[in-house]
């Protein structure tokens, strides 16, 4: 379209081409206040030339709105024949397509998150990195799309290529740890390359405990040092064959596995997310029932007031121009990320608990949260924060409604007074419905005098449900 704007501008208008190519370019960069200039210098030159004004205002609209979203045909038939060769791909080789398309976005964690979530939503897994089965980029294998070499911080191409040659020649595929490190360059695989295959669980195929791997890598790098500085000189080893490998020493210490936070931290530190779980998998369901969209999902919300869940994986504090304390973040769900603009005022008043979840809690990790505020949306979707809330206290803050079904023959006196003392003593906001069940017949709905609202927290979820002997309780937001 970029010849046709400037032979346009140039006959109808009166544009030279330099001023014809000013047009242009404000017109790809969509720059509204130069447009309009360019609108009246437009008209004005075409009325010059004998041509009608509103034809001339015509003629500009229509190239605005075709610089604005438009193809040529030629281009259009191109795309068109891409867009029906991907969409077969992806109808009929679907693990093909997904281990491709994450090859290309292996570098842009966010989009490579959300293909690894929907494959997994079509029942494609993504496999971890594996020493025996990665390629250099994510392969098809049986059971799923394998994480490719190539993807694994640390892992450069000169450490790829080791490690393949290595598991092409003679030896076939690696036995152990202190195998691998006898038969692979330890110019080119150094420590900390092993260590990034360590901790992204590349080796769990031969070794089920990464913890005993790590504790293993002094002994078996040594091995492997010695054995390749023996094999240069031509030195064999007192047993026959080549020295190191399995033949001795080979056994991994005993240790403690890592804790299931220690494990996904170390693959996120590595991969730049998890694989092998995911510390909100535990709290999947109540971030379904809380949150109202995800960060793979935010259609029809752009602008919009909305709640997400998730945890922050990163914080950065700034100071305004006005000197105030603010904050950008990263809120991490089940399905990529958001952005976070946390402004002075909501940072002042949820600081301190933002600080508190990104450091987590002990062995369980970061805390998870539920964040409200306008939603930007885009390939990297913005939240302005305007409230945060700990996800453990949402039923407590977000419910509207505490319903207390019981039976004829669990409402004794005594029980309801109880119930009435419960609930006396936990006075807040959420309204109460008693629903009496005679079972076959009837349910009815009581009243308690006195009693407004609650606060229903889960302290007092237990002590209803512990004083029926079952669970009675159930909560509307």
């Amino acid at each position: 379209y970029q010849d046709q704007v400037l032979q346009i501008a140039n006959r109808l208008a009166g544009y030279s081409l330099g001023e014809a190519d000013l047009l242009r370019s404000a017109m790809g960069k969509k720059k509204a206040k130069e447009m309009e200039q360019q609108r009246e210098r437009f008209v004005s030159g075409a009325v010059e030339r004998n041509i009608d004004r509103q034809k001339a205002e015509e003629v500009f609209k229509l190239m605005a709105e075709f610089a604005g979203y438009g193809f040529a045909k030629s281009h259009s038939t191109a795309y068109a024949l891409i867009t029906f060769q991907t969409a077969y791909l992806k109808a009929h080789y679907e693990c093909e397509y997904l281990a491709a398309v994450m090859t290309t976005e292996a570098g842009n964690h966010d989009k490579l998150g959300r293909y690894i979530t929907y494959s997994r939503q079509r029942g494609v897994e993504l496999l971890p990195p594996d020493v025996n089965e990665s390629a250099r980029d994510f392969t098809v294998v049986s059971g799923g799309v394998r994480f490719g070499l190539a993807g694994v911080k640390n892992v450069g191409e000169g450490a790829i290529d080791s490690i393949l040659e290595a598991r092409a020649g003679e030896g076939g595929r690696f036995k152990s740890l202190f195998d691998f490190a006898d038969r692979i360059d330890g110019r080119r695989v150094n420590r900390r390359v092993v260590e990034s295959l360590v901790k992204c669980g590349a080796f769990d195929s031969l070794h089920d405990n990464r913890a005993a791997v790590w504790a293993a890598l002094d002994s078996a790098l040594e091995a492997g040092a010695a054995a390749q500085r023996d094999r240069e000189i031509g030195q064999g080893s007192l047993f026959g064959g080549a020295a190191g490998g399995d033949a001795m020493g080979s056994e991994l210490p005993e240790a403690p596995e890592w804790t299931d936070r220690q494990r996904l931290d170390l693959e996120r530190q590595v991969l730049g997310f998890y694989v092998s779980g995911h510390p909100l998998a535990v709290a999947a369901e109540r971030l379904a029932r809380f949150a109202e969209v995800t960060s793979s999902d935010t259609e029809g919300s752009d602008g919009r007031e909305v709640r997400v869940g998730g945890i922050l994986t990163a914080l950065r504090e700034t100071r305004t121009r006005r000197g105030a304390l603010m904050a950008f973040g990263t809120l991490e769900d089940l399905h990529g990320s958001f952005d976070l603009v946390i402004f002075s005022e909501p940072f002042t008043q949820f600081g301190s608990l933002i600080k508190r979840a990104i450091e987590g809690d002990g062995e369980s990790g970061p805390i998870p949260l539920l964040v409200s505020g306008t939603l930007e949306a885009g390939d990297s979707p913005k939240i302005l924060v305007r409230t945060v809330l700990e996800l453990e206290r949402a039923e407590e803050k977000l419910s509207t409604r505490l319903q207390i079904t019981v039976r004829d023959d669990e409402a004794s006196p005594d029980r309801l007074r109880a119930l009435r003392d419960l609930l006396e003593k936990n006075r807040g906001e959420c309204a109460i419905v008693v629903r009496l069940v005679i079972p076959g017949e009837s349910e009815t709905i009581l009243s308690l005098n006195g009693t407004p609202g609650v606060r229903a927290s889960a302290a007092l979820l237990a002590d209803v449900d512990g004083l029926f002997g079952r669970c009675v309780t159930e909560l509307s937001i």
